[in-house]
């Protein structure tokens, strides 16, 4: 079965916009949380080259690394062997479609301008809540300050590169939105959904009992607080320990099966402007808010429209770029000096 659209319409504003935003920025943020394993002369080993550019062995174990981080993968607990490989080849080939648009847009003349770097550096600042949580982090990335922003630039003139082609390239017709429509009309029934903020207090894997019971106690204060009128949101925002923290613990409206079983049964039970009782999963502790109900329902073609057309002009976007990236690759020397 197709996955469904997520519709504009039916998401909290807050991810209407990051849909919206380049893909660049939460690849800078995903980096810049990884430790890079190798050092010294290995990791300065190259393992290709793009029209004469060294790709190093310390950039591919940094890219393999963001793809794992990204799905939530272990590569202890991967049950195919060939798996890893796959996925290492892949960062590879990352890389190589990096360097080829870096170079492509040095070509343009489309390099980002300090300006543009400043910002994202400033937004990755942001996401590291202080700018001594966000040095350590590039700094066990293996980057400096110097060679960070380098890094963002590369990044930022890449995406560029992409989006212009994209723009130049892709055009989505209301015709072919209609025929969309008529062609894939489940996925255009929207079922209940539910808008729920949400508290997590998390409890490390290693941590026994007692560090659970004290996060336990901790989130019945915060409960108590709710109940005697405090916001929830503004507690969220001070408090939790989910991403969700910055939008007041606000979920993207949810259906059957996406939260946690625990959390999904407390939420059906509730009516609007209900707060649950503690809720205990294997990250924590939880504490849920029903803020509405939103009733099933068809999603009609006017409101199905720029959703559709975000989708094929993803859809066609991505085309466009592997068949551009195919070109850059076919009429450029790249070398793969490794065995994958």
């Amino acid at each position: 079965m197709a996955a469904p659209i997520r519709w504009s319409v039916s998401v909290a504003p807050r991810a209407a916009a990051a849909m919206r935003a380049p893909l660049v920025v939460l690849r800078l943020l995903l980096v810049a949380w990884l430790a890079v394993a190798c050092a010294g002369a290995a990791a300065q080993a190259t393992v290709a080259r793009v029209n004469g550019v060294a790709i190093t062995l310390e950039q591919l174990d940094r890219e393999f690394d963001a793809i794992l981080r990204s799905r939530g993968l272990n590569i202890a607990r991967m049950q195919r062997p060939d798996q890893a490989r796959d996925l290492r080849r892949e960062a590879l080939d990352a890389l190589i479609r990096d360097e080829l648009l870096w170079q492509k847009a040095q070509r343009e003349g489309a390099v980002a301008s300090d300006l543009e770097v400043d910002r994202a550096i400033a937004k990755a600042v942001e996401q590291a809540r202080s700018r001594e949580a966000f040095d350590r982090s590039i700094a066990r990335a293996g980057f400096d300050e110097d060679s960070y922003r380098r890094y963002v630039r590369r990044m930022l003139s890449a995406d560029r590169a992409a989006q212009d082609l994209v723009q130049a390239k892709v055009r989505v017709t209301d015709a072919e939105i209609e025929q969309f429509y008529r062609d894939n009309a489940p996925r255009f029934v929207r079922p209940e959904q539910l808008r729920v903020r949400e508290i997590l207090l998390r409890v490390a894997a290693p941590g026994g009992p007692a560090q659970r019971e004290q996060a336990r106690q901790r989130l019945a204060e915060i409960r108590a607080r709710v109940l005697a009128g405090e916001d929830f949101a503004e507690l969220a925002r001070r408090h939790s320990d989910h991403p969700t923290r910055q939008w007041g613990g606000a979920h993207d409206p949810v259906v059957r099966g996406q939260l946690a079983a625990p959390l999904e049964e407390a939420a059906v039970r509730m009516q609007p402007g209900e707060t649950s009782e503690v809720i205990e999963t294997a990250a924590g502790v939880h504490l849920l808010r029903l803020d509405e109900r939103l009733p099933a329902a068809t999603i009609a073609l006017e409101q199905a429209r720029d959703p559709i057309r975000e989708h094929l002009t993803e859809r066609h976007g991505r085309e466009v770029l592997d068949a551009e990236v195919a070109t850059l690759r076919r009429l450029g020397a790249v070398d793969i000096l490794v065995p994958m």
